[in-house]
């Protein structure tokens, strides 16, 4: 876990905090640790289409379900296996607050024994870049986070600027 958790965390510091990702793209957002709906979508939508597209996933795979630790260990290793086409954003609960308020905190203490291990998945969770560039021929170009931007961010180099690390 502690390892596939470092690795993971690796190459998300080498990404920028604003995401290129190309058409055709899936983005999935908000798992919430429904490990079991999550590979429903995977046999039902994205086995067909990965990966000849790239998946974008929107950030909150913790917490409120039963089976957080697997979906966000499952996630990373995916984009582990392939880099180039696996783009995950942070969610507001990937955070110490959120998962200490709901129930990610105490189900990595049930499922994996101690803190520590909880620690391993909160130093991950602040290296995942926040912001994903879409571009497509097609579709247009937008921008996608998880829960959308500050009054304060005037431009894309405001959110290119932002220390996530």
């Amino acid at each position: 876990m502690e390892k596939i958790l470092n690795d993971a965390s690796e190459l998300f510091k080498a990404e920028p905090n604003c995401l290129k990702v190309n058409a055709p793209c899936v983005a999935i957002g908000d798992l919430h640790g429904q490990y079991f709906d999550m590979i429903h979508m995977f046999e039902k939508v994205i086995d067909r289409r990965f990966p000849a597209c790239e998946l974008l996933f929107l950030g909150d795979y913790v917490d409120r379900g039963f089976n957080s630790v697997e979906v966000f260990t499952f996630l990373c290793v995916l984009k582990l296996n392939y880099p180039d086409r696996v783009h995950m954003l942070r969610g507001n609960h990937e955070s110490r607050g959120m998962t200490e308020h709901f129930s990610f905190r105490s189900e990595c203490l049930d499922k994996l024994g101690d803190e520590i291990a909880y620690d391993w998945f909160m130093d991950c969770f602040d290296t995942i870049p926040i912001a994903a560039e879409v571009f497509g021929e097609k579709s247009g170009n937008y921008l996608a986070m998880h829960g959308g931007i500050s009054p304060n961010m005037r431009s894309k180099k405001d959110i290119d600027d932002i220390d996530r690390i």
